[in-house]
């Protein structure tokens, strides 16, 4: 008997992954995809193309970082508001499977090229 309006349960990424963005040393725009995490049960880099399950920026900026759930169309893209960017002020994270778009691809700026800033990503493969 099927059930209608029911769904699986989302899962937040069956394999997990961070980048460390610690020593990128600017403030402009970063695209990343599923190729430049590395999974941490296997040690494995994953392939190019995956669908962001989850994402999660965390940084110890003492101002604005700024992400996307799309590439940068360039390092020197706009960051405000009307730019359609998140500001970031200590983190930020997002089921992104559960929104109508499939995000593929990231994107980061730090506040300062010498903060710490980490993004954590989970995939379903």
């Amino acid at each position: 008997m099927s059930k209608l309006g029911v769904q699986n349960p989302i899962s937040a990424g069956q394999a997990v992954a961070s980048y460390n963005a610690s020593s990128v040393a600017d403030t402009n725009w970063h695209t990343l995809t599923s190729n430049d995490f590395y999974d941490i049960a296997t040690g494995a880099q994953f392939e190019d193309g995956l669908k962001f399950a989850y994402v999660a920026i965390m940084t110890n900026a003492s101002n604005l970082s700024f992400f996307k759930l799309r590439s940068a169309d360039s390092p020197s893209d706009g960051k405000t508001n009307t730019d359609g960017v998140i500001s970031v002020f200590g983190g930020f994270d997002i089921d992104t499977q559960a929104i109508q778009n499939e995000i593929t691809t990231i994107a980061y700026a730090k506040a300062s090229a010498s903060d710490k800033t980490v993004i954590y990503a989970g995939f379903n493969k």
